[in-house]
């Protein structure tokens, strides 16, 4: 008889070795509708209000990209988000320009562009409370989403 844990996550092919090869290099990676999601904080990949990407951005992104180059058929997008200090139309402004930069450092990284889509949701979907310094910190965030 095959047992089969009941609470497991199978992918088509019956197993879920991409979300494992994913939370080798990102802790955070759930399995959503539309595909693995992992978080990474806005203060490790850019400096305050700016969309260049840090020295730790980069080694962050780098894991991303080898992870894309070993699956070539999947697609990603790249979300940005913001807290709700500023103005709203600025924060959506940053968040855009911030997921653009991950998806371009994921292009020159040797991710082909068609695979990538970005766009910024600004203070739209606050995972924690922008009243508190911990809660905007976790909202300053990129999600990127290997979509199924």
């Amino acid at each position: 008889a095959i047992m089969v844990n009941p609470g497991a996550v199978i992918s088509k092919d019956g197993t879920d070795d991409g979300l494992k090869n994913v939370k080798s290099e990102f802790e955070d990676a759930t399995r959503t509708d539309e595909g693995i999601k992992f978080t990474i904080s806005s203060d490790l990949l850019f400096p305050t209000n700016s969309s260049y990407l840090t020295e730790k951005a980069k080694v962050e992104l780098s894991k991303v990209a080898k992870l894309l180059k070993n699956d070539t058929a999947k697609k990603i997008r790249v979300d940005g988000h913001t807290d709700s200090t500023g103005e709203e139309g600025y924060n959506k402004w940053l968040s855009d320009k911030r997921a653009a930069s991950v998806k371009k450092f994921l292009e020159d990284s040797g991710v082909s562009g068609s695979r990538i889509s970005s766009k910024g949701l600004g203070q739209s979907k606050p995972v924690a409370d922008n009243k508190t310094p911990e809660g905007r910190q976790k909202n300053r965030r990129v999600e990127v989403i290997i979509l199924n």
